[in-house]
């Protein structure tokens, strides 16, 4: 194939050389590899190499398998240069035919350059690892054979970006895209510590430092898989090419910088910065998916010169009237020349927000469920942080307390944040996470004052989930008692903190975060594997003189691992209706187990002043203890949780009867032996919110649960007992068919209470 019928970059490249002189050894290679006839279909035409020597280009003839009907003119033989460089850098794989068809995969390029295929999508870094002449050889004929065919895109990839890499990258809020009835303005900072890397944000009138670009977001009309065919290097070109899909930016450029040229004072902030004009294309493919390609063209000048070029502005030399250097015109417009102003192309980043964060782990779309968080210490700001990375919650952050220095051993924040109260501080940081306002409430759910409960009450009752991560039995308690229809959701750590615990209501609030907590204690109670579950160990460590001034000492890998898994879990306790308790132990040797029942049906019982609950489990127990010693009676003592403030019992398990209890068809007496130390077990098992709450017992077949003249003889002994410790004193009675009464006695005056199921 003669030279002359090739693109006239290659003579322009540089002298022919043998490429077997070539002092890059991957072109000897290479040509070593075609020569020796390794690669059939492939015939080394010729090699030139540019005038500094550092790179050397191949001319290559391809054969190309081709259909009978040809998606795209592809010929049988293909010339392309294969271009050598540094080792860095992986070879640039230009088609040397001049009129070669624009398809897809084809890299940047500037305008006057042969189209660059792009055949390999891999970092180079990585595909260097296992390149070989032949390998290499092979993808340029498959890029052809495809491109022919019309198989280069596959439906499952994302939608082909319109131009590709560039040197420098523009970070822009995604909100700037999104014009409303006023222009977007925004002005562009270069990080000190990266000078390829511009900062967009919205303009600030309180801005002191004086930024080096201003930025003016563009949007063209959709243009189906089509690229423009080459990155423009001058603004009129730029002009022209967007002129060809429906887009004037030389109106909107002398439409900006006559509104900046009026700012007074910020006219020197506008218009001695460079103009970084980004460009969103709406790129649609056949089955009617849309995304936009974002880039950016910067001008080499600035914006003043802009205006100078297009005949707006003049150079302002008097000293006077302008402190920017530049003035409006007036008269007569210059006609305009912008082919000399350079412009070079830039990658766009969308600055990360919901969408983003969403997106990257994989959510369907974003989730914008206003969630109310109570406690913003170590496992609330992993929450919170976690959560907000994945796109999840629009957030209110409750919490009084302030971050001390010893916080930041496990807390998400960092420690320029010392002293700032938790929750704003957690809230401005989820915020700029999610480019979204977050709102962080310095007080306490307990103690609120009347505005803080009105702003409360407000965001509960606008809430879709409200999480409990105070690791406070009051707090808990207190939100389970809240109205309102949002889901309540407990996680906390156990005090040595190998586990993380979630408790979560059912979706219609059935089953409660209260009636959860004593299903929690219940599983403690009979899992082996949960023995030492709430053991703590040690001493606190004492971060100040204060006495209650103690912390647990759990390390930050452990804080980050449980908060991991809890914020998971949160999330997927959200997609079902059923309540739920879990435990997550994390073991010596890293490996996690999980304890899990959903949460069971609670049943309450209003006696007197008093609220008495057990959940079925309970009953079930119970009546599988009275069935195994039948016909004759039996009972044993009731373990549970008592709350005096709010004056409730919840019954967690039923204690067998003691070895030396006797029972007969129509009498039970219960024992005493190894019973205070399997009390004093439950209570400590359960860092002592488990105690003694009253007795049961079983009647025979056939009897009802109605109190004999024995038991209320027994009621009244008990409630004179547990006079002194101000508790009322509680009795239980099974019989047929599940059924069990319940009897409570508050004071020896009152009389008894009782009520069955």
């Amino acid at each position: 194939m003669a030279e002359e019928g090739l693109h006239s970059w290659w003579v322009d490249f540089g002298d022919p050389i043998y490429a077997a002189d070539s002092a890059i050894g991957a072109v000897r290679i290479l040509a070593h590899h075609i020569s020796d006839g390794g690669a059939t279909g492939v015939t080394l035409v010729g090699a030139r190499q540019a005038e500094d020597c550092q790179y050397v280009a191949l001319l290559l003839e391809i054969e190309v398998e081709r259909p009978q009907e040809l998606a795209a003119p592809i010929r049988g033989i293909e010339p392309v240069a294969v271009v050598f460089g540094e080792e860095s850098k992986p070879p640039s794989v230009l088609a040397l035919r001049p009129d070669f068809p624009e398809t897809m995969h084809q890299n940047w390029s500037p305008e006057g350059y042969p189209r660059a295929l792009c055949i390999d999508d891999r970092p180079w870094q990585e595909a260097r690892l296992t390149n070989t002449p032949a390998d290499f050889l092979r993808r340029i004929q498959l890029w052809l054979a495809k491109a022919a065919a019309g198989d280069l895109h596959d439906q499952a990839q994302p939608l082909e970006p319109l131009f590709f890499y560039s040197p420098t990258t523009l970070v822009i809020p995604r909100a700037a895209l999104h014009e409303g009835d006023q222009p977007t303005e925004l002005v562009g900072f270069l990080r000190a510590d990266n000078d390829t890397i511009i900062i967009a944000q919205f303009a600030n009138p309180d801005q002191k430092s004086m930024p080096g670009f201003v930025v003016v977001p563009v949007s063209i009309p959709p243009q189906g898989m089509r690229r423009i065919q080459f990155a423009p290097q001058t603004l009129s070109r730029l002009i022209d090419q967007l002129k060809a899909t429906g887009f004037n930016l030389d109106a909107l450029l002398r439409e900006r910088l006559n509104s900046w040229a009026g700012l007074g004072k910020d006219a020197v902030r506008r218009l001695n910065a460079r103009i970084a004009i980004v460009v969103a294309f709406p790129v649609s493919d056949e089955s009617g998916r849309t995304a936009h390609d974002l880039r950016a063209f910067v001008t080499y000048e600035c914006a003043g010169e802009v205006g100078v070029r297009m005949g707006i502005l003049a150079h302002n030399n008097s000293g006077e009237g302008s402190s920017a250097g530049f003035v409006r015109t007036f008269g007569a417009v210059p006609e305009t020349d912008l082919s000399m102003m350079r412009i070079e192309p830039a990658d766009v980043h969308l600055a990360f927000d919901r969408d983003i964060g969403a997106a990257v782990s994989g959510q369907v779309e974003p989730d914008s469920r206003k969630a109310v968080m109570v406690g913003a210490g170590s496992l609330g700001s992993h929450l919170a942080t976690n959560l907000a990375r994945e796109g999840h919650f629009t957030w209110t952050i409750v919490d009084d307390d302030i971050l001390l220095p010893h916080n930041f051993a496990r807390h998400a924040l960092f420690p320029h944040s010392m002293g700032a109260p938790k929750a704003p501080a957690l809230a401005h940081y989820v915020g700029g996470l999610i480019g979204e306002p977050a709102n962080g409430l310095k007080t306490n759910i307990l103690t609120a004052d009347d505005a803080a409960q009105a702003v409360l009450a407000e965001a509960i009752s606008d809430a879709d989930l409200i999480l409990d991560a105070s690791a406070s039995v009051a707090v808990s308690r207190h939100i389970s008692d809240l109205t309102g229809a949002a889901r309540r959701v407990s996680i906390f750590f156990n005090p040595e903190g190998s586990a993380i615990v979630l408790l979560a209501e059912s979706a219609d609030r059935g089953i409660k975060l209260h009636d959860l907590e004593a299903q929690y204690h219940r599983l403690i109670q009979t899992r082996s594997d949960l023995g030492v579950h709430l053991r703590v160990l040690g001493d606190g460590l004492r971060y100040s003189g204060s006495c209650r001034a103690v912390t647990n000492r759990i390390p930050a890998s452990s804080a980050a691992l449980l908060g991991a898994i809890a914020s998971r879990a949160v999330i997927e306790a959200a997609k079902v209706p059923s309540a739920r308790v879990s435990i997550w132990t994390v073991h010596d040797d890293l490996s996690v187990s999980l304890n899990h029942e959903d949460g069971e049906a609670v049943k309450h019982i209003t006696l007197g002043a008093w609220v008495v609950s057990y959940g079925a489990s309970v009953a079930e127990e119970i009546a599988q203890l009275r069935a195994e010693s039948l016909p004759n009676e039996t009972g044993g003592v009731l373990l549970g949780i008592v709350d005096t403030s709010r004056q409730t019992i919840q019954i967690v398990s039923a204690m067998a009867a003691p070895m030396d209890s006797t029972g007969s068809i129509h009498a039970f007496e219960r024992g005493v032996v190894g019973l205070a130390d399997a009390v004093n077990e439950a209570s400590e098992r359960s860092l002592f919110q488990v105690r003694y709450v009253g007795e049961w017992h079983s009647h025979p077949v056939g009897s009802s649960t109605r109190p004999s003249a024995t038991d209320i003889h027994q009621m009244c002994r008990l409630t004179e007992e547990l006079r002194n410790e101000g508790l009322p004193a509680l009795m239980g009675i099974a019989g047929d068919n599940g059924v069990f009464s319940l009897m409570l006695g508050d004071r020896p005056e009152d009389d008894a209470r009782e009520a069955s199921q």
